[in-house]
């Protein structure tokens, strides 16, 4: 009995050097949906990697191929970054995968593709599907040229035989993701083609290699036309049938409408057509209209594009004009990230500049879309995507009047010889911490205004209860029980009537880390290890935009160039994100001076404990997570959770149950950073160790977030992520040692 097999790999989170992505892992938690679903993709075995490193890519990769028999059929999947060395050899990337300082890829970190290509050929199955969503995917076709699948039987219904590879591009500047968007523009339709059987040719009930490439062309050269999906195939390995069709009425409206659309439009006729179809198929007026904006979508798409490079051309030539070389390397830039091909931009500048086009060209020694392009692009007064870095660019300047600023050696604050931190730190261990993290702050980013320290105020503290309640809920997110609980804290005033509450979090023991029972755990998680936690308090939840507000002054997001349409404001209680691991260290190192006492960021083992607040489970909650309970990415589930509402957003602190502790979204809403990275990192052992790992470029991240799968938010789920990137789910909460 022939088998369907698929190994899918999703990789969001890299080393120095490499942008850390969204879509990835959304891209094959998506394929893994319709894959597994009996009904369309109907495979029999669907394994699914989030973020894995590079031991647990190959290991897996070798597991999987040589277990198959000749009439089975396997379905390989990437998504993330694909890098080439200074020789040419493509890689793809794993959670460890970083550059070096001159660039060059580190290979020990990432899977070649000649291990790949030499897995999936000496594996016996005559089916092979590749699906490469990344950069250069083109050049790991180009070791398959020479395979051979010779006297091969293969069953009728599967169709097909020999391999096939799919890329998302030939182009080695290939926009993996765009702003707002959960998937990347090839996995969004090749997932679409799949799902609604958009992608069978009429009164065809499977979907073949062939026709899913076909589908996918078609939508992504109208929604991003500079990209060019590419198919390799050898021997029938375009005629290898991947999913099949149930057709249906709405699947034949979809085939009527995909007829009628005239360059993103649809003529009165055309509707007039139409709508004598969606009487004689029975279907209701929102059922047609949603298929219509499916299919017009990518039109849409394009028309947005086009409209976002011509608001960005238009400022820079308000701003200077003849365009400086890195403006034209940015609009370059953006170009590619807008997928836009380079007579669209012609059009948009032969309107935008008229006859000064001809400036732009003597100025460089070729237009704007001949320049060489650079992987960075300022952010500026105009629209840009996240997934650009900060650039400099000449600036008017005007003077600005400074106030003094309180150095460090003015501060009074008084030392507290009786903390003890979760190391146990001795007082003088305790000031070369501070002295290394302050080290760490100098390259804090510009642009926030700076608020003076005001002097220490030294007040006794008022311990205050405060009672909550708490709930569990069973594997499928049914509430099964209601607690009461009451926690002590106390409140520091921020100033501006903003207040933090501080919940006391009693000392312990626990057990750190996922049992290797526990569904989607990393290897990062175990082994698991016993912890002895010394008391602290803990912020009941993340800062929030009011509490940064009132302590840093109002610019939160040091870029202007953030619009309100993409970047709306947020509300006082919404947690502060948009933050560089320093800007939070910067924080508690101002909230410490403000009040004499010692705020910093929470260790990894603190944040972890103070999640817990007891439990076992993947969640304080329970076996799953549900919409209800925490702000996390709907759409998608944890083992038999439901899914639910995706909000798309932060919420406001406070708005779901807290865990026993009386602490509030530890699961989901924002990213929160911790002190430390977890790799190497030694609870228990000397300070001056800790230290030198602390000096690492990476710092460690827990909680999950609002556009997060449920999986990210589990209390054992940590990544480390570059300290000087930033994102709109990343946050923090503080911790102070009393």
């Amino acid at each position: 009995m022939a088998r369907k097999i698929a190994l899918l790999i999703g990789v969001s989170h890299y080393g120095a050097g490499l942008t850390s992505l969204r879509c990835p892992t959304n891209g094959a938690a998506a394929m893994r949906s319709v894959l597994s679903n009996p009904d369309i993709g109907g495979f029999d075995e669907v394994i699914t990697l989030f973020d894995p490193d590079v031991g647990e890519m190959r290991s897996r990769i070798s597991e999987v191929f040589v277990k198959l028999t000749k009439r089975d059929l396997v379905l390989f999947y990437f998504t993330g970054h694909g890098i080439k060395d200074m020789t040419g050899d493509f890689y793809l990337t794993s959670a460890q995968t970083e550059l070096f300082s001159n660039g060059a890829p580190n290979a020990g970190t990432a899977v070649e593709a000649h291990f790949l290509r030499r897995e999936l050929s000496n594996c016996v199955a005559e089916r092979k599907v590749v699906i490469l969503d990344c950069c250069f995917g083109a050049a790991f076709a180009d070791g398959f040229m020479t395979m051979s699948d010779d006297n091969v039987d293969i069953e009728a219904q599967l169709g097909g035989k020999g391999w096939c590879i799919l890329t998302s591009s030939t182009s080695s500047r290939y926009a993996l993701e765009q702003k707002g968007e959960l998937l990347s523009v090839y996995t969004r339709y090749l997932v679409e083609g799949l799902k609604t059987g958009g992608a069978a040719p009429d009164g065809q009930d499977f979907i073949s290699a062939q026709n899913l490439h076909e589908y996918i062309v078609t939508q992504v050269e109208v929604a991003a036309p500079a990209m060019k999906p590419a198919i390799f195939n050898g021997q029938q390995g375009y005629n290898i049938v991947i999913a099949s069709v149930r057709i249906s009425n709405e699947q034949r409206y979809r085939k009527q409408v995909q007829r009628k659309v005239n360059n993103g439009t649809i003529g009165p006729a055309a509707l007039a057509v139409l709508g004598q179809w969606q009487r004689q198929l029975q279907l209701s007026a929102q059922q047609a209209k949603a298929i219509e904006d499916e299919i017009l979508q990518p039109y849409r798409e394009r028309q947005q594009h086009l409209a976002l490079y011509t608001k960005a051309l238009e400022a820079e030539k308000s701003f200077s004009y003849p365009l400086n070389e890195i403006a034209v390397q940015d609009l370059k830039d953006l170009q590619r990230l807008l997928s836009l091909r380079d007579e669209d931009v012609q059009s948009v500048e032969q309107q935008v500049l008229g006859d000064r086009v001809r400036t732009v060209t003597r100025q460089k020694k070729h237009p704007i879309r001949e320049q060489k392009t650079v992987l960075t692009t300022p952010e500026s007064t105009l629209p840009t995507n996240p997934l650009i870095t900060q650039t400099a660019r000449p600036q008017k300047t005007r003077p600005q009047k400074t106030r003094p600023q309180k150095t460090s050696s003015q501060s009074t604050r008084p030392q507290n010889t009786k903390t003890q931190p979760i190391n146990q730190q001795t007082t003088n261990a305790q000031t070369v911490k501070t002295k290394a993290i302050k080290a760490q702050t100098v390259n804090k980013p510009q642009g926030r205004t700076a608020r003076p320290s005001k002097p220490v105020v030294s007040r006794s503290l008022q311990f205050q209860p405060a009672r909550f309640q708490t709930l569990r809920v069973d594997a499928r997110g049914k509430i099964i029980q209601r607690r009461q609980g009451i926690a002590t804290t106390f409140i520091e005033t921020l100033g501006d009537g903003v207040h933090l509450t501080m919940v006391k979090i009693p000392g312990g023991k626990f057990v750190m880390g996922a049992p290797p029972s526990e569904q989607e755990a990393k290897n990062n998680e175990y082994p698991q290890r016993e912890i002895t936690v010394p008391e602290f308090w803990m912020g009941q939840c993340a800062i929030t935009q009011a509490q940064w507000k009132a302590l840093m002054g109002p610019k939160v997001i040091t870029s202007e160039a953030l619009s309100p349409t993409t970047h709306p404001m947020k509300k006082p209680k919404q947690p502060v994100d948009h933050l560089f691991w320093t800007d939070a260290v910067a924080f508690c190192q101002r909230l410490s001076e403000r009040t004499g006492r010692d705020y910093r960021l929470p260790s990894g083992p603190q944040w972890e404990y103070a999640c817990r607040a007891g439990t076992t489970t993947p969640f304080h909650f329970g076996e799953t997570l549900t919409p209800a309970l925490a702000n996390y990415n709907g759409n998608y589930s944890y083992r038999q959770g439901p899914k639910g509402v995706f909000r798309a957003q932060t919420t406001e602190v406070g708005s779901f149950c807290p865990n026993d502790f009386g602490l509030y979204d530890m699961h989901g809403n924002v990213w929160e950073w911790c002190l430390d990275g977890w790799q190497g990192f030694e609870p228990n052992s000397a300070t001056e160790v800790n230290l030198r790992k602390l000096a690492g470029q990476k710092k460690a991240l827990r909680g999950g977030s609002w556009f997060y799968l449920p999986t990210s938010c589990r209390s054992a789920f940590q990544l480390t992520y570059p300290f000087h990137n930033r994102t709109d789910d990343t946050g923090f909460r503080v911790v102070c040692m009393l």
